[in-house]
């Protein structure tokens, strides 16, 4: 049976974006590791089990997604280390005044961006028909709305998960922080991830239109078309 190749030519990625991912690869994993056996159990299973999920699409996707376009996957890298390793393994969340706002600041600007790419990805596709600018208020809002979401979940789980398993997981409370009341922490986290969406959406257009200018297409663009293709072919 003839196995089918994947859309994605990996060896035509830029040595330095290989080096990057692949450093990120052994630091999460280190790291994970060392959580799973002298440290938090639970943030260094999250985040083995992350790194699988990246590594190895094909089967969490049933074979939709072969492989994880670099950028992405460095971005998503990027994330999972501040997050589950920094954040949650090192505690830096109750040890570093404002980390929780610069974790909403990275997630949303990277939400914001990637979902930049994809909805563009779209456009060149000719499967979506929209300005720039109804594109980049569209990726805002979805920033927006998931960020409320998030601040959502965190009181769900304050107050109704928490007293029931809180005591088993070495998470804590989710909302305050070092230095605001609740409601204020959850006001700040929504201002700031909404200027996340906005800084993450407008790099992504200036990007787009920078390589557009040297009649050129990024690479992370070349990779989501190849994949949506693909994907088309199949069904």
């Amino acid at each position: 049976m003839h196995k089918k190749s994947c859309p994605i030519d990996l060896t035509q990625v830029p040595s330095w974006k290989r080096h990057l991912r692949g450093f990120f690869r052994i630091i999460i994993m280190i790291n994970a590791i060392y959580q799973v056996l002298f440290g938090e159990l639970f943030f260094g299973m999250l985040a083995l089990l992350a790194l699988i999920i990246i590594l190895i699409p094909r089967f969490f996707t049933k074979n939709k997604i072969c492989v994880v376009p670099v950028d992405i996957e460095i971005l998503f890298l990027i994330v999972i280390f501040f997050e589950l390793i920094v954040a949650d393994a090192y505690s830096f969340y109750s040890l570093v005044p404002y980390y929780d706002k610069f974790m909403h600041l990275l997630v949303s600007f990277i939400v914001g961006l990637v979902g930049m790419m994809i909805i563009y990805t779209f456009y060149a596709l000719g499967k979506l028909q929209a300005s720039t600018g109804v594109m980049f208020a569209l990726i805002v809002l979805i920033t927006m709305g998931l960020g409320a979401g998030l601040e959502m979940a965190e009181y769900f789980y304050d107050q109704a998960l928490y007293p029931l398993i809180g005591h088993y997981l070495p998470t804590g409370l989710t909302q305050g922080s070092l230095v605001a009341s609740p409601l204020a922490d959850t006001m700040g986290d929504l201002f700031i991830d909404t200027l996340g969406g906005v800084l993450g959406a407008a790099i992504g257009i200036v990007l787009i239109k920078s390589e557009e200018k040297k009649g050129k297409k990024m690479e992370i663009i070349d990779e989501l078309e190849s994949l949506a293709s693909e994907k088309n072919n199949n069904d």
